[in-house]
């Protein structure tokens, strides 16, 4: 009895596989799709590629990735637990710092195992642009204003802004302040701007004094001239004199015309 219930199962089994074959593991599909189609900047770049594998059941697939430069090729596993898409990515970094193009390139996957199964090509076009190195170049004029004469020190304070023209445009503005020996110093920076140049000198006016009046008269020499090239491009000791007085307004002294402090 025993031994016709072991082969009425087992004739049942071979007809039910007969009836319903299992289906073989295998892969149903496969794509690739690119970062970027076309690229155009600074390089090298780097492209990323993403696969997608589709299987029937759970099973291991083993696949390559084939590029248009024709690298090596490795072999990859990927591990289904159970039916359904899994994700794989790929990146390709290419270009230099110099111009090139690179027009048609592209990847896509190969499936090795269980079944071949070739992805569509995902293409990309790149277009590399130089770098440009910027150098920046220092020109600056320096120099100061001095003020002779007894009670210089009574300048201490007092600031003038020097300018570097060209033409009929200020370049660069410095605010300098008198020290207690009566000098006024100034630095005046550009970049990358080599030509002729004027600095100027005028008084920066604070709010009037209401007893004591000092004033700027005038500068010697009026301008300087000044030019800086890729050689030269620092002039130093562009030196001012200045011609300034002074009046005592709680002791009825009339005060200055403008300009003064």
């Amino acid at each position: 009895m025993r031994a016709k219930m072991v082969l009425f199962m087992l004739v049942f089994l071979a007809v039910g596989f007969t009836i319903f074959p299992i289906e073989a593991f295998k892969v149903t599909a496969v794509s690739v799709t690119v970062s970027e189609p076309e690229y155009r900047g600074f390089c090298p770049h780097k492209f990323t590629f993403t696969g997608r594998i589709t299987v029937n059941r759970p099973g291991t697939v083993h696949y390559t990735w084939v590029r248009s430069d024709n690298i090596p090729r490795k072999t990859y596993t990927l591990l289904f637990r159970q039916a359904g898409t899994q994700a794989v990515t790929h990146s390709w970094e290419l270009g230099s710092k110099t111009m090139g193009s690179f027009k048609d390139q592209w990847a896509r996957i190969e499936i090795l195992t269980p079944n071949p199964r070739v992805s569509n090509q995902a293409e990309f076009d790149l277009t590399c642009l130089p770098q440009v190195q910027l150098i920046r170049t220092v020109y600056k004029v320096s120099g100061g204003v001095f003020a002779g004469g007894a009670n210089v020190d009574w300048l201490e304070g007092m600031q003038l802004r020097f300018k570097l023209i060209s033409g009929s445009r200020t370049i660069s503005t410095y605010t300098g302040t008198f020290t207690r020996d009566g000098s006024c110093n100034y630095n005046l920076i550009i970049f990358n701007a080599p030509g002729t140049y004027r600095v100027v000198v005028e008084p920066v006016h604070p709010t009037d004094p209401s007893k004591f009046h000092i004033c700027f008269n005038r500068i010697e020499p009026e301008m300087i001239w000044v030019n800086l090239t890729k050689e030269n491009p620092t002039a130093i000791n562009k030196n001012f004199s200045l011609r300034w007085g002074w009046r005592h307004l709680d002791m009825h002294q009339e005060a200055f015309d403008s300009p003064c402090w």
